[in-house]
């Protein structure tokens, strides 16, 4: 019998007390499928604290360690795998991605009515990875990115495409990969994958927050290994009709994208202006008021 993706949601948010999966409710239904080995196994609960629930149905996506009341489960989770999220009394409000370590103890993934309403993502990183790629990047598309005079862009921003940790600036044909959280290195293929999907992306470079890391329990010694690169170390990217040479092992990615707009406004109000862009780095901020007609510009 084919077991559906809502099956099963159904089976792993049956948590029964015994701390088991409640797939004692349908032994039969489950017991000569493709899942027989997972509804024998257990996933760690991360119970909230009384209270503390409706932040996070309210879409905050971090589980600080402090909303913890306790974890269920035996073995306990480790860093980067993959848990429920359950209010006091242990019913499951949303599935996340588990740090031992971090002050961010779970990460939220989908909460309970995502799940239901799109079960395929469940539980499978490498389908929601797909999904929120693929949202982010018809974002974009509606945004009108790229574009003829910009190939400079942020693909996916953190929380605000509901990926906490993982930023994505495509550059031309390059996507550079901003790293800071932990599940984002477990999940680098996945990742990796979802992106090489888009059909102008022909290369991929990493760029870990290596301080952030640390904090993720992430050993930095072993983060060059991880993430070996063939992208040259220079690039030439285009931002509403300004051509910029960029280092991608400058500051941040390589090129602060998430300033387009800003930059932009500069060369509406400069207009025989003297414009003085302090710590101008790639010189954005300067360029746009020298083509909106500033009769001097400095940048430092």
């Amino acid at each position: 019998m084919m077991v559906t993706a809502k099956d099963r949601w159904i089976m792993y948010t049956g948590f029964s007390g015994k701390r088991q999966w409640a797939t004692h409710r349908h032994p039969k239904r489950y017991q000569n499928t493709g899942y027989t080995h997972q509804w024998k196994m257990c996933i760690a609960m991360v119970v909230l604290k009384k209270g503390k629930t409706q932040l996070f149905k309210k879409g905050s996506p971090m589980v600080y360690s402090g909303a913890v009341d306790r974890i269920l489960g035996r073995p306990p989770p480790r860093t980067g795998d993959i848990v429920l999220v359950a209010d006091g009394t242990e019913r499951p409000i949303g599935w996340g991605l588990y740090n031992s370590v971090s002050m961010f103890c779970v990460r939220l993934m989908q909460l309970e009515e995502e799940a239901t309403r799109d079960p395929s993502c469940a539980f499978n990183m490498k389908k929601l990875l797909e999904a929120r790629i693929d949202a982010a990047r018809e974002l974009r598309e509606s945004l009108g990115l790229p574009s003829a005079n910009t190939n400079a862009y942020r693909l996916v921003n953190s929380e605000g495409d509901r990926l906490s940790g993982l930023i994505v600036d495509v550059f031309g044909d390059i996507a550079v990969i901003a790293s800071s959280a932990a599940w984002v290195e477990k999940y680098k293929q996945e990742i990796e994958a979802g992106i090489s999907r888009i059909d102008e992306i022909n290369h991929i470079f990493w760029r870990p927050s290596v301080e952030i890391l640390k904090e993720e329990g992430i050993n930095s010694s072993e983060l060059k290994e991880m993430h070996p690169s063939t992208c040259p170390e220079r690039t030439k990217v285009m931002e509403n009709g300004i051509f910029y040479a960029i280092s991608l092992d400058g500051q941040k990615t390589g090129f602060y994208a998430d300033q387009r707009e800003n930059r932009q406004f500069i060369s509406t109000i400069s207009g025989g202006k003297k414009v003085l862009d302090i710590f101008c780095y790639s010189g954005g901020f300067a360029l746009n008021a020298a083509r909106g007609g500033a009769v001097n510009v400095t940048g430092v």
